[in-house]
């Protein structure tokens, strides 16, 4: 039987090959540290080609020498996802290395840990220029190369603060918040075009970053304290829910958010 086609039970004939990215041209921004790294690194395992996007050039450019090392064909582009300059341009050059763009994941962000009445408005806007501008513009950019070919899949970076409240989270969760509507829209948008918009909603996971703060003892703990299970995440852990929302076995799901949060949000 060819794609598509089904047994007597309903099921396709390549059905334990669903989560296979083989073919698949990805794009990872933010792809040279962190969960963008992990992703990009996961994806070329399942298959993919992956174009490693981030203002990190170097560090792009290193996590782009891994995939290669793996098989799979990479590029790193430098692109700041605030300017929308950029960030078309980087669509361009994406274009002229892969010719189309299956899967995009848009995951870059920064935050500013303030109570609000110390957060500078500067500060706020600068919070949601990244998480938030940037995520559009990467959602319209390859958005635009996908259309075309008829196909697709979108995946923002949301988190659990786009659903629940924690202290100093101010800027933070506006902008996560927003990513949440902002792929349900997007999802609706799209969907005419058979391009599946989801979103991720990770809790706190123990990349290089986040390292550094778990050396406060008391907010570790303080956060700890709200994870069932107990703990931070692992970057690699991401890298399931990652794949599953880029390939066909999420076929027929679109607008919704994928909590990736050890039970946070269902304490």
């Amino acid at each position: 039987m060819t794609e598509g086609t089904a047994d007597a039970a309903g099921l396709p004939e390549d059905i334990a090959r669903i989560f296979r990215l083989d073919g698949q041209r990805a794009v990872v921004t933010g792809a040279a540290s962190g969960l963008g790294k992990a992703i990009a690194l996961g994806y070329a395992s399942f298959g993919a080609d992956v174009a490693c996007l981030d203002i990190d050039l170097e560090g792009a450019r290193e996590t782009a020498k891994k995939i290669t090392e793996m098989g799979r064909e990479s590029t790193a582009i430098g692109v700041d996802v605030r300017d929308w300059e950029s960030v078309r341009a980087s669509a361009e050059d994406l274009l002229s290395w892969a010719g189309r763009v299956d899967v995009v994941v848009n995951v870059p962000g920064i935050n500013r840990r303030k109570p609000a009445l110390e957060l500078e408005p500067e500060e706020f806007m600068e919070v949601l220029d990244v998480n938030l501008k940037g995520i559009f513009h990467c959602a319209k950019a390859f958005g635009e190369l996908m259309v075309p070919n008829g196909h697709g899949k979108i995946i923002n970076m949301a988190s659990i603060f786009g659903l629940v409240a924690m202290e100093r989270q101010a800027a933070y969760a506006s902008s996560k918040g927003a990513v949440v509507q902002l792929t349900r829209v997007l999802a609706l948008e799209f969907a005419p075009h058979n391009i599946q918009v989801n979103a991720l909603a990770p809790a706190y996971f123990a990349t290089p970053l986040v390292r550094q703060i778990m050396e406060d003892r008391e907010w570790y703990e303080d956060v700890v304290r709200r994870v069932p299970q107990g703990r931070f995440g692992e970057a690699w852990e991401i890298v399931g829910p990652a794949v599953f929302l880029a390939s066909r076995a999420s076929s027929f799901v679109t607008g919704t958010v994928l909590l990736v949060d050890g039970g946070w949000t269902a304490a």
